[in-house]
């Protein structure tokens, strides 16, 4: 009669031992919130290149323009960090855990691509590329940090590279409706459905 209660305990244990592994090899605080918020940031930037500098391949000189998304970049890596940290802190889980590192090597290797290969095309004079760049390359730091994530970011990369294929194929004057779809839309909707079924 002990022996069967005996068994059930250390099938418990397993199990729990089990869960924690996995929880211990997946990032789950991606923050659907600060995506959204991001998202929101970068439908900024587009409507400042549309209403006030033009687009950073319509101009020149083209810095006033880069600027715009220099400093998206900046306040939505700060923003990320932040939420990711907050979500973290609420879920009672570690921040800078060994798959959080992971995560952001794949994902810092591409962006640091991107923007060698924003210099590249800016000095060969070619700056009609820089929206399939942007988006294949942000595509592709997502869908890196997304095989230790949660599945919405593979997703993610996978759209941002959909539309990297568009803007090869369409003409330079749809980029920035292309960058919104992707920087906004994409942060907006993939946002939205990660703190519906992701704890925020």
């Amino acid at each position: 009669m002990t022996e069967r209660p005996l068994f059930h305990r250390a099938q418990d244990e397993l199990a729990y031992i089990r869960r924690t592994l996995e929880a211990a090899g997946h990032l789950t605080t991606i923050p659907g919130r600060g995506f959204i918020a991001i998202g929101l940031l970068a439908l900024l930037a587009v409507a400042a290149n549309r209403r006030w500098t033009g687009a950073p391949w319509e101009v020149t000189p083209p810095w006033t323009a880069l600027a715009v998304w220099g400093a998206l970049l900046l306040s939505s890596t700060v923003l990320g960090t932040w939420s990711m940290a907050g979500k973290a802190r609420r879920l009672g889980q570690q921040f800078w855990t060994p798959v959080l590192r992971r995560a952001a090597w794949g994902y810092g290797t591409a962006m640091v691509l991107g923007g060698l290969l924003t210099f590249a095309v800016l000095a060969a004079g070619t700056p009609g590329m820089l929206p399939e760049i942007w988006l294949g390359c942000y595509g592709v730091a997502l869908g890196s940090a997304g095989v230790v994530s949660v599945s919405p970011l593979r997703w993610m990369g996978a759209s941002f590279l959909a539309l990297a294929a568009a803007a090869v194929l369409l003409d330079d004057s749809a980029g920035l409706a292309l960058l919104a779809l992707g920087f906004g839309g994409l942060h907006i909707a993939f946002g939205a459905y990660i703190a519906w079924r992701h704890n925020g």
